[in-house]
């Protein structure tokens, strides 16, 4: 069961960075261009749901399932213990910044009835598309640090030496 929540928890988080990665590439890149008829369009299309929608759902899964790996492994080693704790600090720094840095940015660019003028949406779309780089470095450092976790875990040295003193099942 262990293993099951650390392997999920491995597929999440690659899952969320690379939906980051895809929102950085194509969204952003297609919300800065030709403003402000790529903001109307965008919201156009994204009526029944949106990013977010999956975000809404997906990073705190994420979150989750990396602090029940970190519970369920505490006792197997100081090395896992560090890795899914510095995994755990990226997660929420990531959740932190989307709920104060690119919330009230999709609230100018996409939830507003009217949209504001065109230099607002400029840069409202302009710090969000540079932003979302960094959160996309960030989600990617917890991502290694969720895989050097599972690696420690899963290696065939330590794998022997943690069977052998009744740490994994």
């Amino acid at each position: 069961m262990r293993k099951i929540v650390l392997y999920a928890s491995v597929a999440f988080s690659s899952g969320l960075f690379f939906s980051l990665l895809f929102n950085s590439i194509v969204n952003a890149a297609n919300w800065e261009s030709h403003i402000p008829q790529s903001i109307t369009a965008t919201k156009n299309f994204f009526v029944v749901a949106n990013p977010g929608t999956f975000f809404k759902m997906i990073d705190p899964a994420n979150l989750l399932l990396v602090i029940l790996a970190f519970i369920l492994f505490w006792k197997v080693s100081p090395s896992v213990r560090l890795y899914l704790g510095i995994a755990i600090l990226c997660y929420v720094s990531s959740m932190i910044l989307t709920f104060t840095y690119f919330y009230p940015r999709n609230e100018i660019m996409f939830l507003s009835e009217q949209l504001p003028d065109t230099a607002t949406l400029k840069k409202a779309a302009y710090e969000w598309g540079k932003m979302g780089w960094i959160r996309c470095l960030i989600s990617l450092v917890g991502l290694v640090y969720v895989f050097l976790a599972m690696d420690t875990v899963t290696s065939t040295n330590r794998n022997s030496s943690l069977i052998e003193n009744k740490q994994i099942r």
